[in-house]
């Protein structure tokens, strides 16, 4: 068959069978990665594989303290939710230890010195250390910022405020879940 009669297909049946055999071609080449990637141990950091997954028997071993202040409280409740899938641990054999500190700064002023925006900056230097021993294992530090407008009206400015800091403690807690996971991880 000559390429003038390629093109005068009335069927188009030639034309079919180049798109099935692209297709083909494209599952031969595509197929070996797939399985290669699924073959490899390949896990998502971030994600739920169920109780099974990995890092989550290491978390349950975590005793984690107290945090003084209200928004210590809610970084430790956060945390106490990632950690803990069935409850708090007996005999944990890990300690986790952490502060908190905030500060904001202005970061647009007008002429008359007033800011419209701001940033809020909250701070929580961590450790993990080894309950039996009173060893420290892993220091680490988790930072967040966050930007805000500063509101005129008092109710709100307050809430605005307080919308900043519990997005900042939630980025913190998943920092701080996170690497102490990974951190538990290379030790098993």
């Amino acid at each position: 068959m000559s390429s003038s009669e390629l093109h005068n297909d009335p069927g188009g049946h030639n034309g079919r069978a180049g798109v099935r055999r692209r297709g083909l071609l494209a599952l031969a080449v595509l197929a070996p990665a797939v399985l290669a990637t699924a073959a490899c141990g390949f896990q998502p950091m971030y994600g739920n594989l169920g109780a099974n997954s990995i890092g989550t028997a290491e978390l349950q071993q975590v005793d984690i303290g107290l945090i003084p202040d209200r928004y210590g409280q809610k970084l430790r409740n956060l945390l106490i939710d990632r950690f803990y899938v069935d409850g708090r641990p007996a005999a944990p054999l890990y300690r986790l230890q952490t502060t908190l500190t905030a500060s904001e700064q202005k970061l647009s002023l007008q002429k008359d010195a007033t800011a419209t925006r701001a940033q809020l900056v909250v701070n929580a230097p961590y450790q993990l250390i080894d309950a039996a021993t009173g060893k420290i294992l892993f220091k680490a530090n988790a930072r967040s910022f966050i930007s805000y407008n500063v509101l005129e009206q008092q109710y709100g400015a307050l809430a605005t405020v307080e919308n900043a800091y519990d997005r900042a403690i939630l980025e913190i807690s998943n920092e701080i879940t996170t690497r102490v996971a990974a951190e538990l991880g290379r030790k098993t």
